[in-house]
């Protein structure tokens, strides 16, 4: 069943097939052990996703007929499977192989006659350099459609070949508003909300969560990584706090691989902000709070806007108690839909890994791809493109609605919701349609 498709032409190259139920523990040695290892903590994020006996979706009609038998549907997989973003890359690498998994599990693709979906895996190391090295592998080794790439530079470098070359692009994760706009791609699609509606969520709902709970927000710190990731969150949040009477006064960058974050959390403390607002991949959080508590300071509020650090379960076991409270406007899994808990349990089994939320979206973008390709009857590129042009994905396990792009290839139902650390859990608590639990403010 699961097996190596073929040997690696690089070091940073493996290529795993997921065929069958016994996939996961094939695979299981060859990375969640290997690559988690590889990982540090400077990863999480956000999930959501569709998957196998559930992940019919919308059925459309189909857009294109293959000319002549399809035997599998190849996805390429372009993440940091090592390197200081790894932990994160290969659960999320790992999340569409179970996406795979499952839907071969049901039969496969079956406006193509069952065929298999496979996926191919590169491994970016969360370099800019080689997103689009690791997009062009796997184009070359059959890849008809490729997902990634956790990272915005990277992504930015990786779809820039998709696009060359006229092959869809599911972007599993990666924030940054430029990564689409204004470049007028046309085989590109981002099923997150990008940073400025994660921004803009952020404001209009973590200060009405504070206020509901009778608190005060009426100023804040900005504490974001220094990279087109946290610069785009940083700047919506200039324009959008504002309009909530939310004043910044203060803004502190940290480092892609700083080792703490004293000297920014001295220039917060100094400001006195009702709320720092974290911006950060897990490791940029982490040294967040270790510097905080070095520090003996907490503002009134600790939350976050698009971090990956206090949606990860790991991480946040990691900080401890101080972790408790945050609230954190992100992507999230729907936990009022019973598949999300199937879903989670699957993976954990499968991959001894958490399903964090940058997993767990990982997994909404192969369930966005393999409906894509059932709706359209083909593996041709441009018969796939035009099924994500007019997809609309209802059954998924993401915290949104339906998932359908617009012209430039955002999702029209895009959501960042509140999610609070509480009991050392992150849980999902505004809006209410989503909500698990209260937000203990």
């Amino acid at each position: 069943m699961g097996k190596t498709l073929k040997s690696s032409t690089s070091n940073r190259r493996r290529f795993l097939k997921a065929t069958g139920a016994s996939v996961a523990a094939l695979t299981l040695a060859g990375c969640a052990s290997d690559d988690a290892g590889n990982g540090g903590s400077d990863s999480g994020g956000d999930s959501g996703g569709d998957s196998g006996g559930d992940s019919g979706g919308d059925t459309g009609t189909t857009t294109g007929t293959p000319e002549q038998s399809v035997d599998e549907v190849i996805i390429g997989s372009n993440h940091p499977l090592s390197g200081s973003l790894a932990a994160t890359g290969v659960g999320m690498s790992n999340a569409i192989k179970l996406a795979a998994m499952r839907k071969n599990e049901e039969g496969g693709i079956e406006s193509l006659d069952g065929a298999e979906v496979t996926v191919i895996e590169g491994d970016n190391q969360g370099a800019q350099e080689l997103g689009g090295q690791v997009s062009e592998e796997l184009l070359s080794e059959g890849a008809h459609v490729l997902t990634g790439c956790y990272s915005s530079p990277v992504t930015t470098a990786a779809t820039q070949v998709a696009e060359r070359q006229g092959v869809p692009f599911v972007i599993s994760i990666a924030a940054a508003d430029n990564i689409l706009q204004g470049r007028d791609f046309n085989y590109v699609y981002r099923p997150q909300p990008p940073a400025r509606r994660l921004a803009s969520d952020y404001a209009d709902l973590v200060p009405t969560v504070i206020r509901d709970g009778g608190g005060t927000i009426d100023t804040a710190g900005l504490f974001y990584i220094n990279n087109s990731y946290g610069q785009a969150i940083r700047d919506s949040l200039r324009e959008f706090l504002p309009e909530q009477n939310v004043e910044i006064v203060e803004e502190t960058a940290i480092e892609f691989g700083a080792s703490n974050a004293n000297t920014q959390v001295s220039r917060l403390r100094s400001a006195d902000p009702d709320t720092i607002i974290a911006t950060t991949y897990v490791a940029g959080g982490v040294l967040l709070a270790q510097a905080l508590q070095d520090q003996d300071y907490r503002p009134p509020y600790l939350t976050a806007s698009a971090s990956a650090t206090f949606t990860d379960d790991d991480a946040v076991s990691d900080i401890g108690e101080f972790a408790n409270g945050v609230l954190d406007n992100n992507y999230a899994l729907n936990p009022t839909v019973d598949k999300t808990a199937e879903v989670r349990s699957q993976f954990l089994d499968n991959y001894d890994q958490e399903f964090s939320a940058s997993v767990g979206m990982a997994y909404t973008a192969a369930e966005v791809i393999i409906q894509a390709v059932e709706e359209a009857g083909s593996v041709e590129p441009d018969d796939i493109n035009e099924a994500l042009k007019g997809l609309r994905y209802e059954d998924h396990i993401s915290a949104m609605g339906a998932i359908e792009f617009d012209d430039q290839g955002e999702n029209i139902n895009a959501l960042g919701p509140v999610n609070q650390v509480q009991d050392l859990s992150v849980r999902v608590v505004y809006p209410e349609e989503y909500a698990e639990a209260e937000p203990q403010v």
